[in-house]
């Protein structure tokens, strides 16, 4: 099949611009043809930005338009659903940004739609397509490590205390940083290692943001903003994860700070957000000291990106737009698809749940009618 894929993108805000419109711009098989968006001042300003497109305010005629082949959904977290069901139920295929929904039972919904319309579907779990993250994977399937015992990540911003709007909503984004930070970690250790079996955890919330930006009040926050939790996979690794936006001293300029490691029995490596062409890595009885990622690994095969151009911890996103074009262009499953946003929905629910309850909780998840 060679043909361009024509994009539209719903959701015209920070994430569009910073990820997937310029993975489209990027490759030449995609195009960007429509965005949608219910703010026509920014739709304007992007039109600047990105290139003339088509523009609406309803989601239902993004969704509907014969001209558009693929959708990359970048809204609030609790319009998710409607929004991919509308989408692939007019036969397109979807990139949406995670949480997948706002529970296990909205994203199976999601996946199991998908697949009985025949369309290819994304999650945006991002940082599966970091170089380091691809290469620690590599090291780990080839047996380099040995046998898996140990896996854990932490992810610290230090963010301004205020206001996130509809993010400190519990109906509108489900929760806070477990859902926005955390299930990213949960989605690639769960690639890494396989499923999540048994959980225990905990959240909590630190700051009210219970002003806007400037000042003004505003109804204080219903989510976590520290998150964590300890869990055993089923090929008997464990696993410790801890993620915060209050972690004072580790803004380094709105990165932040992440480390995501694997203890094997044969050696470690370690990933690093702030420099994610290397890792930190320790064979053969010696200690970690930081590698640089071989050349294979610093971007898909294939993939329009120069890896040596542009901010390491920025451009790798642009790899997610690759993807799922090449898996409509390939007619094969995209990864990591609806299914494993579902998994990783599984697990952070379940944390919720632990922390409910004050104990452990198994993890018997079905994607077949989207029950824990």
């Amino acid at each position: 099949m060679s043909r361009t894929i024509r994009y539209g993108i719903i959701g015209a805000g920070a994430v569009s611009d910073f990820h997937h419109v310029p993975g489209i711009q990027l490759d030449p098989r995609a195009e960007l043809v429509a965005i949608c968006d219910p703010d026509e001042s920014l739709m304007q300003s992007r039109q600047q930005d990105w290139g003339p497109t088509r523009c609406c305010t309803d989601y239902r005629e993004l969704a509907a338009d014969p001209d558009v082949d693929a959708v990359i959904i970048a809204t609030p977290n609790f319009l998710h659903r409607e929004q991919a069901l509308a989408c692939v139920r007019n036969g397109k295929h979807v990139m949406c940004e995670k949480p997948l929904g706002l529970n296990f039972a909205e994203s199976t919904e999601m996946y199991r739609e998908a697949v009985a319309a025949g369309v290819r579907h994304m999650t945006a779990f991002t940082y599966r397509f970091a170089p380091s993250m691809r290469y620690v994977r590599h090291l780990l399937k080839s047996g380099a490590l040995g046998v898996p015992r140990h896996f854990r990540s932490q992810r610290f911003l230090d963010l301004p205390e205020t206001s996130w709007g509809w993010r400190q909503i519990r109906s509108l984004a489900g929760a806070g940083d477990l859902f926005d930070m955390t299930i990213h970690r949960i989605d690639f250790a769960q690639d890494l290692l396989g499923p999540i079996t048994s959980v225990c955890g905990a959240i909590q919330q630190y700051a009210p943001r219970n002003v806007t930006a400037d000042g003004s009040p505003c109804p204080a926050s219903e989510v976590d903003d520290w998150s964590s939790l300890i869990g055993f996979f089923a090929c008997g690794a464990v696993g410790v994860w801890e993620g915060s936006t209050l972690m004072k001293g580790h803004n380094n300029n709105g990165v932040g700070y992440e480390w995501a490691e694997i203890n094997g029995s044969e050696g470690s490596a370690a990933y690093q957000l702030t420099d994610p062409n290397h890792v930190m890595l320790a064979l053969n009885g010696r200690d970690l000291e930081r590698t640089p990622v071989p050349e294979e690994f610093l971007k898909p095969a294939g993939s329009p990106r120069d890896p040596g151009a542009g901010k390491p911890s920025t451009v790798f996103r642009y790899d997610l737009v690759y993807e799922l074009t090449s898996a409509i262009l390939e007619e094969r499953d995209a990864e990591p698809g609806f299914h494993h946003g579902a998994m990783a929905q599984a697990v952070a629910d379940s944390v919720l749940l632990a922390f409910e309850k004050r104990s452990w909780v198994d993890i018997k998840a079905s994607l077949d009618n989207g029950s824990l």
